[in-house]
């Protein structure tokens, strides 16, 4: 058996061994803030479902990977990065800034290494367009122009889960609620994380929703809060 197949099978023990249930209740746990992200995908979910499946992506899915970063989005914290990002990502690139922005918290690093990979990927001939890669200041306003709007990160996105889907051909042969796992997992790790990687990190605990990390600082799974809201 190969070490692929040995971790597909891994993979399914761990997400399919403990069925629906979760040790936390997520809902209690987040109060509030999971009563308004639930709310703000529930307000937008009609808008967004022909972005995701625009690329064939099912608009669930894809609202479930990100719906973490929903729960601890902070406008006043989003503001002052992205003014940072405006100024000093355009200028110079992620040595410059390389903050989160938005709702999906996306990384102008994430955006450029979803680019490349679609550029080479044969998506693009599919779709037909290819992202401006070169390493200027208008390649880079381009592309936070981009993750500035609603619609522009709901195709990063969708994208990176396409491009998931080619990379990890694993993922087909997983039910729906265990693709999320997966894909949660290395959205919130890496878009480079590997097959054997996104397994281990599955199931460790790092998320959390404070804005300065102390020693009574919760930490929770992000692929099992993901996985949480899908099956609701």
């Amino acid at each position: 058996m190969t070490n692929v197949r040995q971790c597909l099978m891994l993979c399914i023990l761990l997400l399919t061994g403990s069925g629906t249930a979760f040790s936390v209740n997520y809902p209690k746990a987040f109060g509030d803030d999971w009563t308004s992200a639930a709310q703000f995908v529930h307000e937008h979910h009609a808008a967004w479902k022909p972005l995701f499946e625009e690329f064939g992506v099912d608009a669930r899915l894809a609202e479930a990977i990100v719906f973490p970063e929903l729960i601890r989005y902070s406008r006043w914290q989003d503001e002052i990065e992205t003014a940072a990002v405006n100024g000093l990502y355009v200028l110079q690139g992620t040595s410059g800034a390389n903050f989160s922005i938005g709702r999906f918290q996306m990384k102008p690093s994430f955006a450029e290494e979803v680019e490349a990979a679609w550029n080479q990927s044969a998506l693009a001939k599919e779709y037909g367009f290819v992202f401006n890669l070169q390493d200027g200041a208008e390649a880079r306003r381009s592309r936070i122009r981009r993750l500035g709007t609603m619609e522009g990160q709901c195709r990063y996105l969708a994208i990176f889960i396409r491009l998931q889907f080619l990379r990890h051909p694993q993922l087909q042969s997983l039910p729906s609620q265990e693709q999320v796992a997966l894909l949660a997992t290395i959205y919130n790790r890496s878009f480079s994380t590997t097959w054997e990687q996104a397994c281990q990190l599955r199931r460790q605990k790092h998320f959390h929703t404070d804005m300065i990390v102390t020693r009574h600082t919760k930490r929770y799974c992000y692929a099992d809060i993901a996985q949480a809201f899908f099956q609701k």
